[in-house]
């Protein structure tokens, strides 16, 4: 894949997560949240992996929503695989016109995309 404006790709993931089923998105979120605010917390990719361990988000995710973590484990794998396919589906739809020729002549390059 073309690599992509971060700030796109981010808009293209949030709205991915918008288009998941309620307890898919609900689950994704949840654990998401949790891995950021672990991430915060840790000084190094090795505290993060610990806190990881110590305060698993599958496990915090299952007692919260009263599911087995297996079942936390599959709404994650499904929720992930729709996510990416949705933001793949869209970046091969995208189109960048260039429009800086008809743009004012401030020589600020202008680009416009369509998906």
């Amino acid at each position: 894949m073309e690599q992509f404006n971060p700030i796109l790709m981010e808009f293209l993931l949030r709205s991915a997560i918008k288009k998941l089923p309620d307890i898919q998105r609900e689950v994704y979120q949840y654990i998401e949240s949790m891995e950021y605010r672990l991430e915060d917390t840790a000084v190094d990719e090795k505290q993060f992996l610990q806190l990881m361990i110590a305060n698993s988000p599958f496990k915090a995710a299952a007692d919260h929503f009263s599911l087995p973590i297996s079942t936390i484990k599959k709404i994650m794998d499904e929720a992930q695989l729709e996510i990416d396919t949705s933001i793949d589906e869209r970046c091969k739809r995208i189109k960048w016109i260039d429009y800086t020729d008809k743009s004012d002549k401030t020589k600020q390059r202008v680009f416009m995309f369509l998906s």
